[in-house]
């Protein structure tokens, strides 16, 4: 590399200190960067045409604000060149920078520290077509996934396998799904390579020897990033110089055309100050008209972010918010915008799951919750832990694969793996875990609050037992897109509990049913029923709990009231009898759903009619869901 001091007609001066990052002024551009207090340091400007050529500007000590350097160059054309800075004698990029892009044919695609072959560019500002869709959190069904690991296999059938473009051939897949949301994990510039502190060579052919392919990925994408710049390796093969924004603009803009909301996580490290993770907030609902950030990080000064005026309108999801603090005491917000995202929604509702003492009654209290301030975001799976399949298959972490003797990941799993470890072909046991996953599918989608679908759980996908997959850039943590009898009848399932669930009100209020009737309609908006009408059964060993919903809380459009809704649950081994509260004289109970059935559930229309009972036997480990309506004889459905 071959840096040269002359410039080719450029004016040097002081730049702007207050606007980080490269910014156009005039007829060029101010580069401004943080740099230790006596570092010499310089910016280093690339042509694209040929990046051997470097220029160098320096950065005087003498000219610092603080740790602030700024310079300003023009005239310059932004199109004709790659950035980056050197300091202590390190070549870095810009923390700031909005896309990063490959100098050379001669590097690796992961991002590494001190990498020359990676340069910064200063993209173009995207055009979107489209607004954000704003659904509330109560009419949401949010599907997370990985941008890579979403279509790399080659059951996608997804052209630009791995890519911003391969997730925008799947949007029809989640459209039909019933999806409102998509969450990606990060899909920001994040550095790639875990296990070699490549900080320590600074020797270019040293680094040439290192074969980055064998080394320990991160997949995931949680750690040390460059939070402005879109990830190149998310970008098409041989993507121009200036169309990876572009690129992920246009996945938000396909979501938004599609009335779907593009929900970005984001975790930040703790040197990251609170001012510059505002900054990144705004960055990327300016830029993109993303719809909402999940928080992560255990610093993060969430009720700070929570009262940001511009982020007022975006949705914001963190482990919890104190929205007594944000709002005031028992104020509601015009919009909902923040939700709970936690652990205590998956670990209860397993325990309960698998047949566990002690859980009825904070089960109860779980399916219910939805405070006026606050949503709630609910799962049985997330990315760190078992997924929805491996739930009923293992009891124990199987981590060999990351390579640290199963020590990582958590040990508490909440599983049960209905009899053996790992998989099986014994009829009985498989038959009990799709069963099992059926009652997860069905309690998960009558829950108030918001869905989360953790993707490929809808398609039985398995991660080996892995309950950690973050360096797992393969199969074991890549979807799996089978097409297997028993994969597509459990996509076909969860297809059909989505759509129950948006057909009816009931199941999705936006506030928290209040447990009484508070408008004076005949029933409270919910109840809580055993085996007699209104007497719960919420002892310590109790396995079971009907609950209902009364439809006259609910409305349909042009203001149709709901049908009530009756959800009898049954976690233990052998069958139980729930009562069923009495309808009007013109009403009758009707079984919708059925997890004991192979398909779950009755065709619309079709439902089973169970006149003349008072208590409806339920089989053991099943979830029933039955839906007032009126008799045949009345004509009606």
């Amino acid at each position: 590399m071959k840096k040269l001091k002359t410039y080719p007609g450029w004016k040097i001066s002081s730049g702007d200190p207050a606007r980080m990052g490269a910014h156009k002024v005039g007829k060029g551009y101010s580069f401004t960067v943080q740099i230790a207090d006596e570092e010499e340091a310089s910016l280093l400007l690339f042509k694209k045409e040929n990046p051997k050529e470097v220029y160098r500007v320096p950065l005087p000590v003498t000219e610092r604000i603080g740790e602030i350097r700024s310079v300003r160059i023009e005239p310059l054309d932004a199109r004709q060149w790659y950035y980056g800075y050197e300091s202590g004698h390190k070549y870095f990029l810009d923390p700031y920078a909005c896309e990063i892009a490959q100098m050379s044919g001669q590097g690796k695609p992961y991002l590494i520290p001190h990498d020359m072959t990676k340069g910064c560019i200063i993209p173009k500002t995207p055009v979107l077509t489209t607004k954000p869709p704003r659904i509330p959190y109560e009419d949401s069904i949010i599907y997370k996934t990985n941008v890579r690991g979403f279509t790399m296999s080659r059951g996608s059938n997804t052209k630009d396998g791995g890519t911003f473009s391969g997730v925008i051939n799947k949007i029809p897949y989640l459209k039909e799904l019933g999806i409102t949301a998509l969450e990606l994990m990060p899909v920001y510039e994040f550095y790639d390579i875990l296990d070699f502190d490549l900080l320590h060579i600074r020797d270019e052919k040293q680094r040439k020897t290192v074969d980055l392919d064998q080394m320990k990925r991160n997949y995931w994408g949680y750690g040390p990033a460059l939070y402005y710049a879109p990830k190149a390796l998310y970008g098409l093969p041989g993507h121009t110089r200036t169309d990876l924004v572009s690129q992920f603009a246009d996945l938000v803009d396909a979501l938004h055309k599609e009335k779907m909301e593009c929900i970005l996580e984001f975790f930040f490290t703790p040197d990251i100050r609170p001012e510059v993770v505002l900054d990144i907030l705004h960055y990327w609902t300016l830029t993109f008209r993303v719809d909402g950030f999940h928080l992560m990080g255990d610093h993060i000064l969430a009720n700070h972010i929570a009262a940001d005026p511009l982020l007022r309108d975006t949705k914001l999801i963190y482990t919890g918010f104190d929205t007594a603090a944000i709002y005031g005491e028992n104020v509601k917000p015009s919009f909902k915008n923040l939700a709970e995202h936690n652990l205590s929604f998956e670990h209860l509702m397993r325990k309960f799951l698998k047949g566990d003492d002690g859980c009825a009654e904070s089960a109860a209290y779980k399916l219910r919750r939805n405070p006026t301030g606050c949503g709630q975001i609910n799962y049985f799976a997330d990315h760190d832990g078992f997924t929805m399949a491996d739930m009923v298959m293992y009891e124990q972490k199987h981590n060999e694969s990351n390579g640290e003797n199963n020590r990582d990941g958590t040990d508490l799993n909440y599983t049960w793996n209905c009899g053996m470890e790992g998989p099986a072909s014994n009829k009985k046991i498989c038959s009990l875990r799709r069963q099992q996953m059926r009652n997860a599918w069905l309690i998960l989608m009558t829950a108030q609050g918001t869905p989360l679908i953790y993707g490929g759980d809808e398609n039985c996908n398995s991660a080996s037992g892995n309950n950690n997959p973050y360096c797992q850039d393969n199969a074991i943590g890549w979807q799996d897109w089978n097409r297997k009898k028993d994969t597509l009848a459990m996509r076909k399932f969860v297809k059909n509990c989505i759509q129950f669930r948006k057909s009816h009100p009931v199941l999705h209020q936006s506030e928290e049913p209040r447990l009484t009737d508070y408008k004076s309609l005949g029933y409270p908006d919910l109840s809580y029923h055993g085996d007699e009408a209104w007497f719960p059964q919420m002892e310590y060993n109790s396995k079971t709990l009907g609950i209902l919903y009364y439809g006259a809380y609910g409305t349909k459009r042009d203001d149709v009231k709901d049908e009530s809704v009756y959800i009898a649950l049954n976690m233990s081994s052998s069958e139980q009898k729930l009562a069923l509260p009495d309808l009007s004289e013109k009403e009758v109970w009707k079984i919708a759903a059925d997890t004991s059935m192979k398909d779950g559930f009755y065709p619309p229309g079709k439902e089973q009619e169970v006149s003349g009972i008072r208590k409806i036997t339920v089989p053991p480990r099943t979830v029933m869901v039955l839906i007032s309506g009126q008799t045949k004889k009345q004509g009606g459905h």
